[in-house]
């Protein structure tokens, strides 16, 4: 007989000696050794994933060459961790899972979130024409909609396009202000409607969040987002400091930009708080359900739709990519929205998409 059932047994041998009109059902009382046992398997839940995960890692990032590092969330709490490579090849600084990188375009969704939390508190609506908060655009602005912007519908090409037909290249200074003034100069949208990527969009939208609530956009994000969900995550673009990996080209010469606008782009932290932060998505705590409302299709080959700063599959999965310089990031959100897994890379010489389709094999 199991030592537990052996409590059930003896407590129901002295209630019927004592008499007793009633029935009396015990649940087992595990020994000391069953629950170290328990404790055990909880923590060893996740080790055949993480050495899995782990190996892919060493597999796929060399370890002398601009490197990677990884995590995985599970309802919130980071479950897996990992590096390799380095963040610096002059010192030889690796990278670790401290190490913070530009995670580029995955800053969109907070830039999205950051509008639909303007529009919950009744100082704005997606309906609004985006000539309302930002003076001076062409007449495309007393027409395209905050919407459209979101949901990159609104056709307003490329900045990048018109930053370089004046002679300011990747590594030539170019702030938020010159950004919008280059946004000003596109006299004409694109022909044709839908889907068409433009981070011209997102700049704008940053834009809007400064008119509304009267705050720089960075401290915005903190005071909203970054904050209340205890995310250790800065709005800096070209941010430099000891914990943040360099940025390379693949002839492994450095790839530093000199543009610092914002609402695309910018946000520095490490795939451990994005894989946080992918839980939002679960628990509708920030991210409510109108992320997903208003989303279009962007590939009418698969289905997939872009919603409120992300993208969103057929089978449900949530992903986005972010690519600024050297800096590539994988975001990818399981369909049941419990798991997250997050991929930052420095350079685009290690297997950046071997490592991330790994990972999903190992946690999707």
């Amino acid at each position: 007989m199991r030592r537990g059932a052996i409590g059930v047994a003896l407590a129901a041998g002295a209630v019927a000696l004592a008499g007793a009109a009633v029935v009396v059902i015990l649940a087992p009382v595990p020994s000391p050794a069953v629950a170290e046992l328990r404790l055990q398997v909880s923590r060893d839940e996740f080790a055949t994933q993480a050495y899995e995960s782990s190996a892919a890692v060493a597999a796929h990032v060399p370890a002398d060459q601009p490197g990677c590092s990884a995590a995985v969330g599970r309802d919130g709490a980071v479950v897996w961790a990992d590096a390799a490579g380095l963040a610096d090849l002059s010192s030889g600084i690796p990278v670790t899972t401290s190490t913070r990188f530009d995670i580029a375009s995955l800053s969109k969704q907070f830039t999205a979130t950051a509008v639909l939390l303007l529009q919950r508190d009744g100082m704005l609506s997606l309906a609004d024409p985006i000539a309302d908060y930002v003076d001076g655009l062409p007449s495309w602005g007393a027409t395209v909609t905050l919407d459209q912007l979101m949901h990159h519908t609104s056709r307003i090409p490329d900045y990048w396009v018109e930053l370089d037909d004046i002679g300011i290249g990747f590594t030539d200074a170019a702030d938020q202000a010159a950004t919008l003034d280059a946004i000003r100069r596109i006299a004409e949208l694109d022909e044709g409607e839908g889907y068409e990527y433009s981070n011209s969009n997102y700049v704008l939208l940053a834009a809007a969040v400064e008119r509304v609530s009267g705050e720089p956009f960075a401290a915005f994000l903190a005071q909203r987002i970054f904050e209340p969900l205890g995310l250790d995550m800065v709005l800096a673009p070209t941010l430099h400091a000891p914990d943040i990996a360099l940025s390379y080209d693949d002839d492994l010469s450095l790839q530093e930009a000199g543009w610092t606008s914002y609402g695309h782009t910018g946000i520095i932290t490490t795939p451990s708080q994005l894989a946080v932060w992918g839980d939002q998505y679960r628990t509708g705590g920030i991210v409510q359900d109108d992320f997903a409302a208003g989303a279009v299709v962007n590939d009418a080959t698969t289905g997939e739709r872009y919603g409120a700063g992300i993208y969103i599959a057929v089978d449900g999965n949530l992903n986005h990519q972010g690519r600024m310089g050297g800096f590539i990031t994988d975001f990818f959100v399981t369909p049941d929205r419990h798991t997250t897994i997050v991929v930052m890379c420095n350079g685009h010489l290690s297997d950046r998409n071997g490592l991330a389709a790994a990972l999903r094999g190992i946690w999707g």
